[in-house]
């Protein structure tokens, strides 16, 4: 006799537990040491040479596959079942969004912002016809989906130009997003003619606390008349919020705020220890992002894609207004080429960001080593901004979970 797991199941081990993750209801299983290692053997012997299924001392072990058997999990094989299936081969990840900071300069001043971009900024470097050649390189490379940020990328005089050469290469989504100070009808219109969707920040449902983050007096006023605006236009509208000491408050506004509105109500972020974000001082006391928590769930796409890549760096890059190219907004400090020194190709391919691109849960710290690891979300530059030592592979702060005793700390 032979016992198998489905073929639409995996085992996953940890330091001290394991997982079973069934790909076709995508829910995950967390088994003991024991369960482990049986539904190891399990996999490599017959049944009999596991356990004998008549002895009272094996009896919890049976009664545990035949429970695997009820809820869909395994079955009972009389003769030996065929060779286990084959993983298909890894595909590489290929560019399909990219990030173009256009300029650093900004006329809002955010206590918190990542790229430290401001009304006195002047670290652009990149030509027009840079930006411009660049949106062919990407499309080319694969890319179907470009956003235009900043700074404020309504500064950049020749915006709409580069709005026009991603839709003359067929971009799928073209997206900017701006602080919405300086829209006007024009805008809106043109981004209407053109299939541009916007997105905006906003920090609270009053002028006082907004504008205490932005520092910028009448910030609040010019961005809700650009929404209204917007709105009325039935341009395609995002909002998103950051939540930091100055606006902790606000969450719930804000959230009330967009469902007013009739927009996408989403909980705000908590601020990123990127750029003027790595502040403790901008910390909020109370407010926090739920932690990372059970039950996890996961598709067979999604648990192939983490054991071969980062589940979201891999594909995007971010430019930033000098020309370096960067895996995520957030992650300033990994650099991994210039559009100035090399073609987009070039820096596509290079090692550097291909390491950044290649970085599963197999390779960081506590997370390697837990059952959940292919099913867990990943936010690389918010781990590396919160570890003291500012480390790539540090564990993700918000994860209460110890591998090592199979423990969910309080």
């Amino acid at each position: 006799m032979y016992y198998r797991l489905q073929e639409y199941c995996r085992l996953v081990a940890g330091a001290r537990r394991g997982a079973v993750y069934n790909l076709q209801t995508g829910k995950v299983l967390s088994i003991n040491q024991g369960a482990l290692q049986l539904l190891h053997a399990c996999q490599q012997s017959p049944l009999e040479d596991v356990l004998d299924i008549h002895a009272p001392e094996d009896k919890a072990f049976v009664d545990f596959l035949h429970r695997l058997a009820e809820m869909g999990l395994g079955s009972f094989y009389l003769d030996k079942p065929s060779a286990a299936r084959t993983e298909p081969p890894a595909e590489s990840p290929k560019l399909n969004f990219l990030w173009l900071e256009l300029t650093s300069n900004c006329n809002n001043r955010c206590l918190h912002c990542y790229a430290t971009s401001g009304p006195c900024a002047d670290s652009d470097a990149v030509p027009h016809d840079r930006w411009l050649s660049l949106i062919g390189e990407a499309r080319a490379a694969g890319a179907d989906a470009i956003q235009l940020i900043g700074g404020e990328p309504l500064l950049y005089p020749r915006w709409r130009e580069l709005v026009l050469k991603a839709r003359a290469e067929n971009f799928d989504f073209v997206e900017i997003f701006t602080n919405a100070t300086l829209i006007d009808d024009d805008c809106v219109a043109f981004c209407k003619q053109h299939g541009v969707n916007i997105a905006t920040t906003i920090y609270a449902d009053n002028a006082a606390v907004h504008d205490r983050v932005t520092l910028n007096p009448g910030s609040f006023a010019k961005t809700m008349a650009a929404v209204e605006k917007i709105l009325a236009a039935k341009v395609p509208l995002r909002i998103a919020s950051i939540i930091m000491k100055a606006n902790e408050t606000e969450a719930k506004n804000i959230m009330d705020l967009c469902a007013k509105l009739g927009v996408e109500v989403t909980p705000p972020d908590v601020v990123r220890p990127t750029g003027r974000g790595d502040d403790k001082d901008l910390l909020p006391a109370a407010y926090t992002k739920p932690p990372i928590r059970p039950p996890f769930y996961t598709d067979p796409d999604s648990f192939a894609k983490a054991q071969r890549c980062h589940t979201c760096l891999a594909g995007k890059i971010a430019v930033t207004a000098g020309g370096d190219v960067i895996p995520c907004i957030f992650a300033r400090d990994q650099i991994c080429g210039n559009i100035l020194a090399s073609p987009l190709a070039d820096v596509l391919n290079g090692q550097r960001l291909q390491q950044c691109w290649h970085t599963t849960k197999d390779k960081v710290e506590k997370c390697k080593d837990c059952e959940y690891r292919y099913a867990c979300t990943d936010c690389r530059p918010l781990a590396q901004g919160s570890d003291s030592a500012k480390r790539w592979l540090a564990c993700s702060v918000d994860c209460p979970y110890n591998p090592y005793t199979g423990k969910w700390e309080e």
